[in-house]
């Protein structure tokens, strides 16, 4: 019988390159759509959202893009399976207003694109998650046990959603 040394996870004996790729960075993506919402919403719109964790844990660099959307107030995640409504942990974008309720003054223009981007620390977690680690937001992201949320003057509790895989 022959045996043979498998040492493609051991980094004491990978190229320095090799053991660089091991280390990527972790990447969570969430396609949203009306169907999603709790209850599902009738609507055009669509969206993405992409996480992007740094090797070192510590920052999560995220890109909200919408498209056939109007007159967005706020992106956020929440903590919440799919079917099910959670409190908002992060906030990703608030309308210039800086309140949802002022929305409605907000013109109908319709928004196709980057609706916002950014990077996420500990010191941007809130509601059940204020004072936690980021690792925390990242368990609940693995698990399947938060979604993004767009919501819009039109639909103040959300008009898009989408879980985070």
């Amino acid at each position: 019988m022959i045996s043979t040394l498998n040492i493609n996870n051991n980094p004491a004996t990978l190229p320095s390159a090799a053991f660089a790729a091991q280390q990527q960075e972790q990447k969570f993506t969430a396609k949203m759509t009306g169907s999603e919402e709790v209850p599902p919403k009738n609507t055009k719109a669509r969206g993405t959202a992409e996480f992007i964790l740094s090797p070192d844990g510590k920052t999560l660099r995220y890109k909200v893009s919408v498209n056939d959307i109007h007159s967005v107030t706020i992106a956020n995640i929440n903590s919440g399976k799919k079917g099910e409504k959670g409190p908002v942990v992060v906030t990703l974008f608030r309308s210039r207003t800086g309140n949802p309720i002022l929305g409605f003054l907000i013109q109908n223009i319709p928004m196709n694109g980057v609706l916002s981007e950014g990077t996420i620390t500990s010191s941007n977690l809130q509601g059940p998650l204020k004072g936690k680690q980021l690792s925390d937001l990242v368990n609940l992201m693995k698990s399947g046990q938060a979604y993004t949320n767009v919501r819009t003057k039109q639909n103040l509790r959300g008009e898009i959603r989408g879980q985070i895989s």
